[in-house]
């Protein structure tokens, strides 16, 4: 008896409910949406190193032609 009495009380109780804005389904449409979109944006950076051409072999001298230093024209 007193535990159906304990139980009617709890069931009695105030509930507090609190409304999601939109429907529920909604939030789980609205990420999917947002992860494609990241996707997508990832996706489109996947061959950017692809665009870029092939480094050059060449040594590029730091003073030009013209400069003097200790390694003149006689080496």
């Amino acid at each position: 008896m007193l535990n159906s009495a304990l139980i009617l009380a709890a069931a009695e109780g105030h509930h507090v409910v609190h409304e999601l804005p939109i429907p529920a389904i909604w939030y789980g449409i609205i990420m999917f949406l947002l992860l494609m979109a990241s996707l997508l944006a990832i996706m489109s950076m996947r061959s950017v190193s692809l665009r870029h051409p092939e480094p050059t072999t060449t040594v590029q001298r730091h003073g030009g032609h013209g400069s003097t230093g200790s390694h003149g024209a006689g080496h």
